[in-house]
């Protein structure tokens, strides 16, 4: 979907077609007056809801999508979900004023191909020309806020209070294995097994395979 972007006198010329989901009149005149000043033949097109947005007939004519997260109606990593199960094939945007770990990884998860501040916009047009040509951009703020998160995830999640040995065991057994195939596996007592198994469930307090199998994959 679109045409390589060419440069000419004063700016990038391509007439793509951009939608705005944003209810700050403001802030939109704004981010659509910059636009213009680097894409002067871009058809541009804003509503104020997610819930306007997917009233249009052809979705798919928008190759880039900005969405504000604070929305009234459904919120804008809401419409990312929904635009998400239709398929759709242009690339999100993310504009906000929220800077919230959990909001940055769900907008990631349910397909934004960037992510920036309000207060970041000054380098706007070069984010559209970096993601409609293929690429996916976060601005230096965003991207080590997601570091940071990831890393927190995975410190908090239940196998990294473990040894490597425990872990060992603990992905054998919620593999499906019973206790004498991972001795069998790892050339081991049963006997062994069983007290790391006990070890597992103490440290993750849990009480059955059943359990620990929940913990793990809820994570």
């Amino acid at each position: 979907m679109g045409k390589p972007l060419t440069h000419g006198t004063g700016g990038y010329h391509y007439c793509m077609q951009i939608g705005l989901i944003e209810n700050d009149p403001d802030f939109l005149d704004e981010v659509m007056l910059t636009i213009k000043t680097g894409f002067h033949e871009a058809s541009l097109q804003h509503w104020s809801s997610g819930e306007s947005f997917l009233k249009q007939e052809d979705l798919s004519r928008f190759e880039i999508l900005f969405i504000d997260i604070m929305l009234p109606g459904i919120s804008g990593i809401e419409l990312c979900a929904r635009l998400q199960e239709l398929n759709f094939p242009g690339k999100i945007i993310i504009l906000t004023n929220m800077n919230s770990d959990e909001m940055i990884l769900q907008a990631i998860k349910h397909g934004a191909v960037g992510y920036l501040l309000k207060s970041e916009t000054t380098e706007i047009n070069s984010i559209i020309e970096t993601v409609i040509n293929g690429g996916a951009i976060l601005t230096p703020t965003i991207a080590l806020r997601v570091m940071i998160a990831l890393k927190e995830k995975e410190q908090t999640r239940p196998e990294a209070n473990l040894t490597p040995r425990l872990n060992e065991v603990l992905d054998l057994m919620v593999s499906g294995n019973s206790i004498a195939e991972v001795a069998d596996i790892l050339g081991i007592k049963q006997g062994t097994v069983n007290s790391y198994a006990k070890e597992i469930y103490k440290k993750l307090n849990v009480h059955n395979r059943a359990q620990l199998v929940g913990k793990v994959y809820r994570q």
